[in-house]
């Protein structure tokens, strides 16, 4: 005090000096002296240039503030740490991820040491010796024989001689004690000495002994039926049921108990041992042999529905020995509890033992429990006392067993400590106060058990924030989010000096329920004092019920009921995937996602190194880590190498559950000096999913001796969408299910009124991935329907369930069966994935429940087969590069890539997968092709890999696993594998107007393949993922179109499609093969909706079914001809004979009827959807008409479309089956795709010539059942060599076709609707596709077009020359347009004189309005000047299937041929400047500059 005093003199002094005028002491040097003064006396004094700025002062005073003068206060860890924030928490080196420190599982159920990591702490005597007695059959001691019963019931000699008669009563006890007095007198006056006394006594007592015992085994008899008499008229009921259980339980479960009790309390005292004390251990712990009794039990059974009221009386006193025998009391062990308090420090440190015992417990209490509907039917348990239980106990906390003393000989001491026991005891349980035990809450388990969502908060900035104090100056903000303002789950950044932050921040938290409100505070930030509140702002939670996503909120921050300025934030809701649960209760497991919520828990460690502690014994605690990075830590268990830790839990955000790793380091408290390292794991999320399925929990520790955890995850998928969702969670699949749906016979009837309208829908975890068409009204359903189900793990489950579609009401369940990927999934020893191909059918029930009888059958085929592993750029990671380490040496894979293959000769890179045994083949997809198996040879690098992998694992004692190969796709290599997945992301999109969604359709679906979530925004992000099966990639067709509403029932509605875009998808996949690029759709009124996509293909190891081929299903055309000898039906001599065509027992076309002749010439046609050509079953019958009668049966031919070549117009003679007769057809079979919207078949027809006139060659006589194969060529009806797909040519290249000579090139057609009621559905056309001519006759684009209604546009017929007809004639060519009203000339050239039958055209051109489809009919005549002209001959043709055109020659006549070049142009480019179109035109039409495409 004097010396700060004495310095303050001298500050004062200096500023009077330096006010005095006559002083030499200038301003500056008095402020020296201040500023040196101050100093000295202990103060804070700076000096400041006057010049500087005010953040030069501020770090100046900064810099001198002494080193950890702030308390650094670390925020409240976030409640969800995630992987997306990729440097939070302290980064840590572990060794790789793996899961080969996985414990086994035993191999036998009935081994407990070493069993996952089990193994016991101690030996086995030392555990049980702690406990009293180990777990045995019996009290300790009743191996020996001993007596039954009591003491009361054991019969001496005496009273097995006498009768009853003779003792027992109260006169028999009077008699003898007045013989033994009578007795002793006598022998007294006799002489007799003190021995004949104890002679005479010695008889008497005997006889007392017996008689008296016999009394009171009377009296307890009597006692007994008193009793009993008693217990019938009070409301107790006796539980000696019960009693008598725990006699011979307790001696099993007690030791057991008590080692449990003891496990648990040591981590409690470990984590609450006060500093002045090195530890608190249990070192005995002992309940004693005699069991708890429960006396009586009164319930009461007046009460409400839901509660269940009872009074229990129970006891436990073990040192009661009324009813033990001698032999259990000399055997008995009393309880006793040992607690050592061990003072000092390490080495230097002394154990104390305080010991309870001889305790002892009654009481008389009530239990209430309340009922509830849900699982586990219990909600609460109410327990409480209804009056003071009765508490002894014998407690020596000083000297031990041999020393101590019992505290309660101190005089007020004991009932002292009772009355604050009860004190203590009577607010929580002493009625009427009640004890709670939320059982329901108890088992609902962790947050994340109980957990709905995440809440995702991003939080963009403020505007306006006030500080309450006027006089702090600008704030430095932060934000912290709560729920219901509870405790801190997150905070933002801090923003230093400015009330409009920008914090541009995302977090997340879990939340349990949506009736909760977000409350997020705003608080100012202070190096040194509590920093102080800004405001609050709220967000009822209720709000995310109607929509999920609010974006751009604006949130009053309010602070005493005034306005502090405004939060800017949004906030979304994900909510947790669910299994969907079917109408029977059948819950389905949730989806596989690769994003969801991990908790993370480290339960304990066992056997952890203590050579590296002093005294042996560890201080651990545990570091959760994700990615390397610290996220939690646990309490520090204080001397224990076994430790058990209450919170090594951690909730985690995982965004890419594939790339995540989560880690463990094990440390050892050291106190001031570092903690060394004891332990540590790495292990990928799904590796440890996969091993927590096969029940491994336990993990040897990395880098030490010994040690090892036992470590839990548990997952939830989230449907994380936005930035954040990445990849939205999507899996990779492994492979595809093949789910062939045949029939379904004797389905359930639901319907009050007809029958049923069944389809078949697939549910993988829950999720539909894939249905059949409805039929209507039917029982018995013929589906023949194949759906691809992506399977992801082996985990999955798949649902098939047969449902009644309803028009109004929710769609109902006709059964459904269970199918499980695990059953047909298959893998190798190095791994890799196995075709499990099934052509079996299966017959399986359907049923509504598990324990319902089933009803109806189902008719499947099932089949696996595995996908290529495809080398991803997006998931690409750093150890792919890193050379693998075998035994210590360091090597590159020996196994090549597709990347790296090998380049031949001539130069050209070779893209080949060796390891597969699945390649293309010529045939691939046709008849032909499932007659040879295919096996890929094996190179020469190949075999070397093989032999030095060989070499290399002979080296080591276990031979690594074989890497799988990864296939490296580029575009040019697409066509090589015709089968595949392909996987496209919705990245963004911006629209012209919202509400709608993103549908993609392939090839002829009926339903989409994924539709994207509504769209809330004109800009909206997706970040979706979604996968779709291709059959044949050549001919594949992808449609990506924007709907109003979700197609559930698959009409298509052209009403609800507001936009669509389709196009060819080996182009568009070439455009977009992992490359982000923009697709613009344009609605009818000219917006333009443009989305961003990026595609992926993973090649399936699969030969296509001949069934599933392209070419075998299209559009069929049917030129009935004529006929010829037809038998007689009428008394005429003639016939009035008809057709009808029958395909799959269906009535499809009725010609017209030809009166009066058995050479009937009708000449009609009609075209109809062939769905399968292998499985048609199409016949043509022909009928007599007569008036008024039933038409008489004439014959009938079954028509084999196999035999058919794709676009070549066949002529076919059939003979019938009756008793004569022939017909001639001639059939086009074009392939398209061809969608069912309901069963049925729709059909075009019209004639094509005068009916009556023979067309070409008349039919000649041929046998019955014959087929006449163009030129009148004998056929039998079997599958061409050649199959369904056009022939390669041996030099062209695996998925190149042979160019046709008029260089057309081929192109993809468009999909055909097949209608309900037997109309054909024209889509709107889009873009327009040629086709490539396959033979000698072309066909029509079919992209936009429908049956038998091709395109609308131009036909351009350009007459070259004509060849081969007579001398001197003068040639005229004719052409005709065929319709269903005739035929209308179009054309004709002028007439050219040929004198050697030969002459060019000049300038001979038609342009024709028409359909893509249409027929010509060219006529050759020689032109008369005077009189009708000669017809030289006639043909017909189509025009050519390219813009550009081509050449053909049309045979006319006998020799005559004419030259033709013949194009179309569609409707929507005859208008354009140009009029060439796109060959192989996709979903784009990609410019030079730009990404952004339209349709054409």
């Amino acid at each position: 005090m004097a010396s700060s005093r004495e310095h303050e003199l001298k500050q004062q002094g200096a500023i009077e000096a330096a006010q005095d005028p006559n002083s030499k002491v200038t301003a500056q040097a008095a402020e020296n002296t201040l500023h040196e003064e101050a100093k000295k006396g202990g103060s804070a004094a700076y000096q400041f240039d006057p010049n500087a700025t005010t953040e030069e002062k501020r770090a100046q005073a900064k810099a001198r503030i002494p080193g950890n003068f702030h308390h650094e206060r670390k925020p409240n860890a976030a409640a969800l740490a995630s992987d997306a924030d990729g440097t939070v928490g302290t980064k840590y080196d572990l060794p790789p991820a793996t899961k080969a420190g996985a414990v086994d599982l035993p191999a036998s159920p009935t081994s407990t040491k070493g069993a996952n990591g089990h193994a016991p702490e101690l030996d086995d005597d030392a555990r049980w010796e702690r406990v009293g007695w180990a777990p045995r059959f019996g009290m300790p001691g009743s191996d020996e024989p001993e007596d039954e019963g009591t003491l009361l019931d054991h019969q001496t000699w005496l009273e097995g001689k006498l009768e009853d008669k003779f003792f027992g009563d109260w006169y028999h006890n009077t008699g003898v004690i007045i013989f033994a007095c009578l007795m002793s007198w006598v022998t007294a006056v006799l002489g007799g000495g003190l021995g004949w006394v104890f002679i005479i006594m010695a008889i008497c007592g005997t006889y007392y002994r017996t008689s008296i015992r016999r009394v009171r085994r009377n009296a307890r008899d009597d006692l007994n039926r008193e009793m009993a008499k008693s217990k019938l008229e009070t409301d107790h009921e006796s539980l000696e049921w019960i009693n008598s259980f725990l006699v011979k339980f307790w001696p099993i479960y007690a030791p057991v108990l008590c080692d449990t009790i003891v496990a648990s309390v040591d981590q409690v005292l470990s984590t609450s041992t006060p500093a002045f004390l090195d530890s608190l251990k249990m070192k005995q712990f002992v309940l004693g042999t005699k069991p708890p009794r429960l006396e009586h039990v009164k319930t009461y059974p007046k009460t409400e529905e839901d509660i269940v009221l009872m009074d229990w009386q129970f006891s436990f006193t073990p040192n009661d020995t009324a009813d033990l025998t001698a032999r259990q009391i000399k055997n008995k062990i009393n309880p006793k509890v040992v607690l050592e308090v061990r003072i000092g420090k390490g080495v230097v440190s002394k154990g104390l033992d305080v010991i309870v015992e001889d305790f002892a417990f009654s009481g008389l209490m009530r239990v209430k429990f309340k009922l509830q509907i849900p699982f586990p039917h219990i909600e609460r348990v109410e327990v409480s006392f209804l009056k003071r239980p009765t508490i002894d106990y014998v407690c020596k906390p000083l000297g031990g067993d041999t020393f101590g003393f019992d505290i309660n000989f101190i005089p007020g001491l004991e009932s002292f400590i009772m009355e604050q026991v009860h004190a203590n005891l009577g607010p929580m349980m002493y009625a009427p106060n009640v004890f709670p035990v939320e059982i329901a809450k108890m088992l609902a388990g962790s947050p994340v058990d109980q957990a709905i969502g995440v809440l995702q908060v991003t939080f963009h900035g403020a505007q306006g924030l006030k500080n309450p104090d006027k006089f702090s100056g600008t704030p430095d903000p932060y934000a912290t989010v709560s729920i219901n303002d509870r405790v801190e789950l997150a905070r933002t950044k801090t923003v230093h000096e400015n009330a409009n932050p920008r914090w541009n921040d995302t977090k997340n938290i879990i939340i349990t329920s949506l009736k909760d409100s977000l409350t997020i505070n705003v608080f100012d930030y202070n190096e040194i004092r509590k920093d102080k509140q800004l405001g609050s702002a709220t967000f009822a939670l209720e709000q995310l019920e109607q929509d999920d996503e609010h974006e751009n909120l604006h949130l009053e921050v309010m602070s005493g009921g005034r306005p502090r300025g405004i939060l800017q934030c949004d906030v979304r809701f994900f909510p947790v995937l669910e299994g969907e649960v079917l109408e029977d209760g059948t819950k389905e497991p949730p989806p596989e996602s690769r994003t969801g919520i991990a908790s993370f828990t480290i339960e304990q460690a066992k056997d952890l190194d203590g050579s590296k502690s002093l005294v042996g014994q560890l201080s651990p605690y545990a570091i959760l880590l994700l990615n390397g990075h610290e996220v939690q830590k646990s309490k520090v268990m204080k001397r224990t190498n076994q430790p058990i830790w209450p919170d090594a839990t951690k909730e985690l955000l995982i965004t890419d559950r594939k790339k995540s790793k989560l880690g463990l380091v094990i440390k050892d408290d050291r106190g001031l000096a570092g903690d060394p390292t004891v332990g540590m794991y790495q292990i990928g999320i799904d590796d440890m999913l996969e091993l927590m399925a096969k029940g491994q929990e336990w993990f040897n520790l990395a880098g030490v001796k010994t040690g090892r955890a036992k470590m839990k995850l548990q997952w939830k998928p989230v449907a994380l969408k936005g930035a954040l969702g990445g990849s939205g969670g999507y899996l990779t699949p492994i492979g595809v299910i093949r789910l062939h749906f045949q029939n379904a016979r004797e389905l359930r009837n639901v319907e009050a009124m007809g029958k049923s309208d069944p389809y078949v829908r697939v549910l993988l975890s829950g999720v539909e991935k894939g249905r059949t068409v409805t039929f209507k009204n039917n029982l018995n359903p013929d589906w023949d329907e194949v759906i691809y189900v992506p399977v992801h793990t082996i985990r999955e489950k798949l649902t098939v369930e047969v449902m009644d579609e309803e028009h109004l009401g929710k769609d109902r369940s006709l059964g459904h069966i269970e199918l499980s990927a695990g059953d047909y999934i298959r893998q190798d020893e190095n791994g890799e994935y196995l075709v499990n191909e099934q052509k079996q059918p299966v017959a399986a029930g359907l049923r509504l429940g598990a324990r319902a009888q089933p009803k109806g059958t189902l008719n499947y085929t099932c089949s696996f087969y595995p996908s290529y592993s495809v080398w991803d750029p997006d998931e690409e990671e750093d150890e792919d590069e890193k050379p693998s380490t075998v035994g210590g040496l360091s090597r590159k894979s020996s196994v090549k890539t597709a990347g790296s293959a090998a380049v031949p000769n001539n130069g050209t890179p070779s893209h080949k997968k060796t390891i597969s045994g699945v390649s293309r083949s010529e045939t691939v997809g046709t008849i032909s092709s499932l007659k040879s198996a295919h096996t890929a040879p094996e190179g020469s690098e190949t075999d070397l890999a093989k032999a030095l992998d060989k070499n290399e694992a002979a080296q080591d004692e276990t031979a690594p696993p074989k890497a799988i190969e990864k296939l490296r796709l580029t575009g040019d290599d697409l066509q090589q594998y015709e089968s595949g997945l392909i996987v496209f992301k919705l990245i963004e999109g911006e629209f012209s107007e919202t509400g709608g969604y993103i549908d993609v359709l392939m090839d002829d679906m009926a339903f989409p393949s994924y539709s994207s979530a509504k769209i809330k925004s004109k800009h909206m992000t997706f970040n979706e993922v979604g996968d779709t099966m291709v059959r044949e990639l050549d001919f594949s067709k992808i449609t990506l179109r924007l709907i109003e509403h979700i197609d559930k029932k698959g009409d298509g509605d052209e009403d609800h499609i507001l936009a669509k875009l389709t196009g060819n998808t080996l182009d568009t996949l070439k455009r977009c093969l992992y490359t982000p690029t923009v697709l613009t759709l344009k609605d009818k009124d000219g917006h333009e909706h443009k989305v961003t996509v990026s595609l992926k293909y993973l090649p399936i190891k699969m030969r296509l079914d001949p069934s599933e081929s392209f070419n075998n299903q299209g559009t069929l055309r049917v030129d009935v001809l004529d006929a010829a000898d037809l038998p007689a039906a009428d008394r005429n001599g003639y016939s009035d004979p008809y057709c009808k065509f029958i395909m799959n027992d269906k009535d499809v076309f009725k010609t017209k009827t030809q009166k009066k002749t058995l050479h009937p010439a009708w000449n009609e046609y009609f075209e109809l959807p062939v769905r399968s050509r292998t499985a048609a079953n199409f016949q043509v019958k022909v009928f007599d008409w007569d008036f008024g009668d039933k038409a008489d049966f004439l014959g009938a031919a079954h028509i084999n479309l196999e035999i058919l070549e794709p676009f070549q117009q066949q002529e076919v003679t059939l003979g019938l089956d009756g008793k004569s007769g022939a017909i001639r057809l001639k059939m086009l079979f074009k392939p398209d795709y061809v969608t069912r919207s309901r069963q049925g078949s729709s059909t075009f027809s019209g004639t094509f010539a005068v009916p009556g006139k023979v067309i070409g060659a008349p039919v000649k006589g041929v046998g019955k059942g014959a087929v006449l194969v163009g030129g009148g060529v004998v056929r039998a009806g079997t599958f061409l060599g050649r199959g369904f797909k056009r022939r390669k040519s041996k030099g062209a290249h695996e998925g190149d076709f042979e160019p046709e000579p008029n260089g057309s090139v081929e192109d993809t057609p468009a999909i055909s609707v097949e209608g309900a009621d037997g109309s054909a559905v024209t889509p709107t056309p889009s873009n327009h596709n040629r086709v490539k001519s396959w033979g000698a006759q072309s066909f029509a684009s079919h992209t936009g077009g429908a049956l038998g209604a091709g395109e609308q546009g131009t036909a351009n017929i350009s007459i070259l020359s004509a060849t081969g007809f007579p001398e001197d004639t003068k040639v005229q060519v004719h052409i005709y347009l065929n319709s269903s009203k005739g035929s209308k000339e179009v054309y004709k050239t002028k007439h050219i004189k040929a004198p050697d039958g030969s002459c060019s055209f000049d300038s001979e051109t038609a342009k024709v309005s028409c359909t893509a489809d249409s027929f010509f009919k060219i006529a050759v005549k020689d032109h008369a000047t005077f009189g009708s002209d000669d017809e030289l001959g006639e043909s017909t043709f189509t025009v050519d299937d390219q813009g550009g055109g081509g050449e053909k020659k049309i045979s006319i006549g006998s020799g005559g041929e004419v030259v033709l070049r013949t194009s179309f142009q569609p409707a929507d480019t005859a208008s354009s400047a140009s009029p060439k179109v796109d060959k192989r035109r996709g979903l784009l039409s990609r410019g030079r500059d730009s990404r952004s495409v339209t349709p054409a």
